[in-house]
């Protein structure tokens, strides 16, 4: 399934937001690719997207590997992995400090429930 549609789906917020996730989503998309051979994000394992924030992004500034971090997290989040994954998605790359608004995370997708008769 393409990154694009993911995150499109899923993922409150202004178009220009929603695009900047979009455009990391599928560079990290085609990192793990490239590294795991793995081209669907619901093989994705923490692991993945922690190489990525460790060793792939590891050369841009701290700003924009905090950028990866949080479009990390909104994929961990439409695939339904985020309250287990977060604790390895720790590291360096967040910002210190407690303050701020809480993040809108998006909701994994759910099935229709059934219908009662």
């Amino acid at each position: 399934m393409s990154i694009a549609i993911l995150l499109r789906r899923a993922l409150p917020g202004a178009r220009a937001t929603i695009a900047g996730h979009i455009q990391r989503g599928e560079r990290i998309a085609e990192a793990i690719h490239q590294r795991f051979g793995i081209r669907e994000p619901y093989q994705w394992q923490a692991k993945h997207l922690r190489w990525v924030l460790e060793r792939w992004a590891s050369g841009v500034s701290d700003s924009t590997r905090y950028d990866y971090w949080r479009t990390a997290r909104a994929l961990a989040s439409v695939l339904g992995h985020w309250p287990d994954w977060e604790p390895h998605l720790r590291g360096s790359w967040l910002k210190n400090g407690n303050g701020g608004r809480p993040a809108k995370l998006a909701q994994p997708r759910r099935k229709p429930a059934m219908p009662r008769m």
